[in-house]
């Protein structure tokens, strides 16, 4: 046993039923008939007597549910039963099946459905749901159970009933959460821009440049780095003592001499990147301006259609199946054309200036004299002066270390790059000033020391020795930092790297001449899609505007995820020409197809619904499930759970008509009862669902049958092949 439910209908056959059972029972066919579901039109039941006695003594069916279609033949209605059926199996009656919404209560009113779906769009839902082995054996324990095994289905589905299950208002739901205009909070797929070549995570490195030998990139490169490396050597040498000593070192020239290197390179390059701008391929006057330049511009790459293609594909699938509206879509695949449209080498200049700044080459062409000596430095003359003072020779000696003092602080500033007196005389003068006046403070305190036997004669002389090594330290540590200072204030470190750096820049503008003729097709055909969405936008509005014509913007109370699954389908199906094609041909051009192709599914799709129900993928879809890891979202689960533990007199829909609700037993006890949800959610839901729930495979099938007895009398048996000429039998 398979426990797979096979269908079978008998509607339309006339005499030709026998045919179609001996068919099913020959012993060519393998299915396995244990459950049989037939369904057959009421006025067709005595005809087919003959039938039903082939199929229900065949010994390859045990479980017969029969679903018969049509009103009941006279006033009061009564159906007529072949007798073997009767028997043997368990019916529903459809006497309309399209069906009303109804509360099961005698006084309750009938309210009529829309019939947009179809004018058996309650009988397909009803056969789909019976279709599933779980829900059609409970279904039939239940009709069986019941003294006549004849019932009355009602339905209620997940997404269904209260109009959410009606196709055209989940259509215009669906729709407008696919064409919300207030998108831009949406998020868009996280996927890669289609570049023309493949790139890693980030942004693709620059092309490395190639500067023809001997050529005139190649001099000023070699020119600006010897320069460079040339003040950088002597900015190191320059605070030596020996410079100090020995002559002046000259780091001011050399700086000088790399700042000019420097500037003409990068004047150079924005001349080379001016001259070469171009927003698409190299043309021959292009191509003429870096060969004058020395740079050898590489072949340009050509345009990768299948990698585009995938990428645009990729980001597709995934904004639909993330429910991301339209609008959203094609606003991302307009950024992917404005970020792949090619700037031109031109674009870069500012980003030479950036790597080379205006301040680093200005502070390197026109360097700034050193700093003057420190003006901490007087009192420092001032105390060496005074120690000197305090040796016998006294005032003379101390005079003597003032000269010397003022004397070496005027040496560092002759030494230092720029240096001159004249510009430091203030400085000068106030050391000057303090060492004399520490030399004849020193020799009055020295000789009144000397009178009064305090300072002997060793000791004076370590004093001296002091004041002498003081003076010098002290002057030497000026000197070295204020030519640190002056280094680093031509930034010469940055400037070595400044050379790299606007090399590397050339590599962007040497890939950015490259890829400009495959950038340019990738961004057309990032529009063709662009305008193929934008076209099955405006098709899609069209197509799921709401049954009653009101304004596009509806906002659904409840969301049929089927419905929506299946129009991003649609959608996806609609652009796939687009996608195969965009290498070519106008926006327009495929704008035109994609709407044809999408008004053309939608006609498919509206057929499908009508012959197979809104629940069965159409054929441009793929099965909808709750979700791929097993566990619905908590709104689908409310859903779900809501459907199957719906109250069986609560409105449900009925499949009958209002004329047909005096025939059934409403009033006699309570309906029996089907309850089912989807396996997978079982753990979830299993709290909040009624005991003898049924739990099915199928991800999209949840709700409650209501089935309701028919009134004794209703159903008879006959036991003729016409039920006029039979002997009949109340069941």
């Amino acid at each position: 046993m398979s426990g797979r439910v096979v269908r079978l209908s008998l509607r339309g056959l006339g005499e030709g039923a026998v045919g179609e059972v001996a068919a099913l029972l020959s012993e060519d066919g393998r299915e396995d008939l244990t459950s049989l579901l037939v369904v057959d039109d009421v006025a067709a039941l005595a005809r087919h007597r003959s039938a039903y006695e082939l199929l229900l003594s065949s010994r390859y069916t045990d479980e017969v549910l029969c679903v018969v279609v049509g009103r009941a033949r006279d006033e009061p209605g009564r159906i007529a039963l072949p007798g073997s059926l009767a028997q043997a199996a368990g019916v529903l009656w459809v006497p309309d099946p399209y069906g009303i919404d109804w509360r099961a209560a005698a006084a309750a009113p009938a309210v009529r459905r829309d019939r947009a779906e179809g004018a058996e769009a309650g009988l397909l839902r009803l056969l789909d749901v019976l279709s599933l082995g779980e829900v059609f054996r409970e279904t039939l324990r239940v009709v069986e159970s019941m003294p006549g095994l004849v019932a009355n289905p009602g339905i209620r589905l997940a997404w269904t009933g209260e109009g959410g299950g009606d196709f055209r208002q989940a259509l215009a739901a669906a729709g407008a959460r696919l064409l919300a205009a207030d998108a831009a909070s949406a998020r868009l797929p996280a996927t890669d821009v289609p570049e023309p070549a493949a790139a890693a995570a980030g942004e693709p490195p620059a092309r490395p440049l190639r500067p023809v030998p001997d050529g005139v990139l190649a001099g000023l490169v070699a020119q600006a780095r010897a320069a460079v490396d040339e003040a950088a050597t002597l900015g190191d040498e320059l605070g030596d003592d020996v410079s100090l000593m020995a002559g002046p070192v000259p780091a001011a020239t050399a700086a000088t001499v790399a700042g000019q290197a420097l500037g003409l390179l990068r004047e150079r390059l924005e001349e080379l990147f001016t001259a070469a701008h171009n927003t698409a391929r190299l043309d021959a006057g292009h191509r003429a301006a870096v060969a004058a330049a020395g740079v050898v511009p590489g072949e340009p790459e050509e345009f990768d259609a299948g990698r585009v293609r995938a990428a645009i594909g990729r980001y597709l699938d995934a904004g639909l199946e993330a429910g991301t509206p339209l609008p959203r879509l094609i606003e991302g695949l307009d950024r992917w054309q404005a970020r792949l449209m090619p700037r031109g080498s031109r674009s870069l200049v500012p980003r030479l200036r950036e790597v080379c700044p205006d301040a680093l080459v200005a502070g390197l062409r026109e360097p700034e004299p050193m700093a003057g000596p420190q003006p901490w430095l007087p009192a420092v003359g001032l105390v060496s002066a005074a120690l000197a003072g305090l040796t016998p020779f006294g005032v003379a000696s101390g005079l003597v270390m003032a000269l010397l003092w003022t004397l070496s602080v005027a040496l560092t500033v002759l030494r230092g790059p720029g240096g001159r007196l004249r510009g430091h005389a203030g400085s000068l003068a106030a050391n000057a000033a303090a060492s004399v006046v520490g030399g004849v403070v020193g020799g009055v305190a020295g000789a009144a020391l000397e009178a009064a036997g305090v300072l002997p004669q060793p000791m004076w002389a370590l004093v001296l020795i002091v004041a002498l090594a003081g003076a010098v330290w002290t002057v030497r540590g000026s000197w070295r930092r204020r030519t640190a200072a002056w280094v680093a204030a031509r930034r010469l470190g940055e400037a070595g790297k400044a050379v790299d750096d606007l090399l590397a820049v050339a590599g962007l503008a040497v890939r950015e001449w490259a890829r400009a003729g495959a950038r340019v097709e990738s961004a057309d055909a990032a529009a063709r899609v662009s305008a193929a969405l934008a076209q099955v936008g405006a098709v899609a509005a069209e197509r799921t505007r709401p049954p009653d014509g009101s304004a596009d913007d509806v906002v659904p109370g409840r969301r049929d995820r089927r419905v929506e699954h299946f129009l991003a389908g649609l959608v996806r199906e609609a652009a796939e020409p687009a996608l195969r094609g965009l290498a070519s041909g106008s926006a327009a051009e495929h704008a035109g197809r994609a709407g044809d192709r999408a008004a053309e599914l939608f006609s498919v799709w509206e057929k499908h619904v009508a012959e197979h129900g809104m629940d069965d993928p159409p054929p441009f879809a793929t099965e909808w499930a709750v979700e791929a890891g097993g566990v619905a979202p908590e709104e689908d689960l409310s859903e779900l759970a809501a459907a199957a533990a719906q109250d069986p007199s609560a409105v449900m829909w009925q499949l009958c008509l209002a004329r047909d609700l005096s025939l059934l037993d409403v009033g006699g006890g309570p309906p029996g009862v089907v309850r089912f949800a989807p396996r997978r959610c079982r753990a979830a839901m299993r709290e909040s669902l009624p005991a003898g729930t049924v739990w099915v495979p199928s991800a999209r099938h949840a709700g409650t049958l209501r089935l309701l007895p028919v009134r004794p009398g209703v159903a008879c048996r006959t036991w003729a092949d016409e039920p006029e000429t039979g002997r009949e039998g109340e069941q």
